[in-house]
């Protein structure tokens, strides 16, 4: 079982909140995980409230002034409402709910060192030769992103669910393709949730 003790430290991880939930993958499909405590009882859920709204930390102030935060929160509410989860109007809830984003470069190297190559083949119906110039190595740039979100037990504070998203990243996405993107990965998420 997690503890919650290490959301925390993910303050940093959060800080790159302006990407939106894999908002921008490409065509290389987002890659889903999904974990849980298999005693929990998810069949008793009725309300859950966010993290950030419960427990006071540096995170929640920086979230309520992100765009990315609201499309995440309004996909989530989406989701959850199809499956009888819906947010609690006053402090008690079943759960919490906590989110975070990530990103990081990834460098995809291909290709041979600049220079002249060749090669010399014979067989049975003749020799050849071959002679080729490359101009270097090919270096690829790309940002891979991760989006984590946690299901929490409100009275035990652990985390009892996790589903984890990530893919490649494009940052030239307009703000109807960024919800759009959201609302995919969210959707995807929790396909499977509550595990049964």
């Amino acid at each position: 079982m997690i503890r919650l003790t290490p959301l925390f430290r993910l303050a940093v991880a959060a800080s790159v909140l302006s990407v939106t939930v894999l908002a921008g993958c490409s065509s290389n499909q987002p890659v889903y995980e999904f974990d849980y405590d298999q005693n929990y009882d998810f069949g008793q859920l009725k309300t859950y409230r966010w993290y950030d709204d419960v427990v006071d930390n540096r995170l929640a102030a920086y979230r309520q002034y992100n765009g990315s935060d609201h499309r995440i929160r309004d996909a989530v509410a989406r989701e959850l409402k199809k499956k009888g989860i819906v947010e609690a109007k006053g402090n008690q809830a079943d759960i919490w709910l906590n989110y975070q984003l990530s990103k990081q470069q990834t460098q995809k190297i291909s290709g041979q060192d600049a220079g002249v190559h060749g090669g010399v083949g014979m067989g049975t119906y003749g020799s050849a030769v071959s002679v080729g110039y490359s101009t270097g190595p090919r270096v690829r740039v790309y940002e891979d992103g991760t989006a984590i979100l946690d299901v929490i037990d409100a009275e035990s504070k652990k985390i009892v669910w996790r589903g984890v998203a990530e893919g490649r990243l494009t940052n030239d996405r307009d703000l109807d393709d960024k919800r759009r993107a959201t609302a995919e990965v969210i959707s995807a998420v929790f396909a499977e949730f509550p595990p049964e």
